[in-house]
């Protein structure tokens, strides 16, 4: 039987990088326009450690319906930094108003994040068995 803590770890590991798919997939390219020189990879260094501490914590709860609050958790995490990463590196080197940054980030985070959850889901519960 592995250990509460190895588990978390692997499940804090694999959100991460379907987390960092979902990311590389949404984000635009581009620099961002508040310093004119950060790439996407800023985007990720910042943004998923902390996604990676979030899961890791939820994860050492042991309660069967703590999977779904981890997966919740991740998908409003996804959108949160979608809208970010939108805003900094598009929306701001044009004219966007936000209720169109929110309906642009919305209408395709939906597909991607929608896809990343369902193999994040799968994922865990393979893993978990």
């Amino acid at each position: 039987m592995m250990s509460k803590i190895k588990k978390a770890l692997i499940i804090s590991l694999i959100s991460v990088i379907i987390g960092g798919l979902q990311m590389a997939v949404f984000l635009p390219d581009g620099t961002s326009c508040i310093d004119g020189k950060s790439s996407l990879l800023e985007g990720f260094l910042f943004f998923m450690p902390i996604q990676f501490i979030l899961v890791f914590c939820f994860s050492l709860v042991n309660k069967k319906c703590i999977i779904y609050l981890i997966l919740l958790m991740v998908f409003i995490f996804w959108i949160f930094i979608n809208k970010n990463e939108f805003t900094n590196r598009h929306a701001c080197w044009s004219t966007f108003t936000e209720g169109e940054i929110i309906k642009a980030v919305l209408l395709k985070s939906s597909f991607t994040c929608s896809l990343c959850i369902c193999a994040l889901y799968l994922a865990i519960m393979r893993f978990i068995k």
